[in-house]
């Protein structure tokens, strides 16, 4: 998968800061280095680990991400990531 261009809105961006302390650094680090599930159509689940297991789910269309939320991974996600 390409992605050239990751849009998180404002709203989502103090959502996923404020409820589930992601911040937009850890966005962008997650996609340059995290594993992507296809989920169902064009919504996508990655998973990605630095300092933290961070899962986001985001839409896909025409290289472009956007992102529809943020959150510390569960222990499903984490082996999901681990395995593949």
């Amino acid at each position: 998968m390409r992605i050239k261009k990751v849009l998180v809105e404002v709203e989502v961006e103090e959502k996923i800061l404020f409820k589930h302390r992601v911040r937009r650094e850890e966005l962008e680090r997650a996609f340059a280095c995290g594993r992507v599930f296809r989920v169902k159509g064009g919504t996508y689940l990655l998973v990605a680990h630095q300092d933290r297991y961070v899962t986001v789910i985001f839409d896909y269309e025409d290289f472009v991400a956007t992102v529809r939320t943020a959150y510390p991974s569960g222990k499903d996600q984490i082996r999901r990531y681990q395995k593949k």
